[in-house]
C-alpha cells in the first residue's frame, strides 16, 4: 500500500486519539484530587487566619470531583457512539 492510498482511507480504526487519552487521565486527576482534597481538607473555618491554598483546594473540591466524574460520562457516551458507528 502506497501513501497515497493510506491518506484516502484515512486513520485505521484502531489509531488512538491522544486527546482522549488526556481527558481521561485528566478526569482521574480530578476526581482522585478532589477526594483527597475533600477527606484532608480542615472542616472548621475562622475569619481570623489568613487563606491557604489547602482552604482554596477545599473549596473547589467539590466542583473538581463533579467535573472529573462529568467527563468520564461524557467519555462513555463518546465511546459508546464511535463503537456503534463502526458497528453499522
Amino acid at each position: 500500500m502506497t501513501a497515497a492510498t493510506a491518506e484516502e482511507i484515512g486513520p485505521s480504526p484502531r489509531t488512538k486519539n491522544p486527546f482522549i487519552i488526556i481527558l481521561w487521565a485528566l478526569s482521574g486527576v480530578l476526581i482522585l484530587g478532589g477526594l483527597l482534597a475533600l477527606l484532608n481538607g480542615s472542616l472548621e473555618v475562622s475569619m481570623t487566619q489568613r487563606v491557604s491554598m489547602a482552604d482554596i483546594l477545599f473549596t473547589f473540591a467539590p466542583q473538581s470531583v463533579f467535573i472529573g466524574v462529568t467527563t468520564v460520562i461524557a467519555l462513555m457516551f463518546w465511546h459508546a457512539w464511535r463503537w456503534q458507528r463502526g458497528q453499522g
